[in-house]
């Protein structure tokens, strides 16, 4: 069987790239779009640090779209694999079984 590798794309990856590429973004939120850098984030959450160093805290699931402002930033960057369906004959090590009882 082949394996199959691809990226999956989130806002979460791509807000994260851009923090590690220290460029701009700008998240749609609730119909408004906000600019800055993305000064920290977790799971939940992001903060995002504007031009005129304001601070906003977004919630990951209210953001609808992210727009990266630099993309080249991006090249080079490794990719988010998903998960790859491997040849079970070769994935792992074998295990020993253990040993049968004497009086069977």
């Amino acid at each position: 069987m082949a394996q199959i590798n691809s990226t999956i794309f989130t806002i979460g990856t791509a807000l994260n790239r851009a923090k590690e590429a220290d460029v701009p973004v700008d998240i749609l939120l609730g119909g408004q779009w906000l600019t800055g850098m993305v000064n920290a984030m977790d799971g939940h959450g992001i903060v995002l640090r504007s031009a005129n160093d304001e601070l906003s805290i977004i919630r990951m699931g209210s953001i609808d779209a992210v727009r990266v402002r630099n993309a080249a930033a991006f090249d080079g960057t490794p990719q988010v694999e998903a998960h790859r369906h491997e040849d079970p004959t070769t994935a792992r090590e074998a295990h020993p079984m253990p040993a049968a009882p004497a009086d069977r």
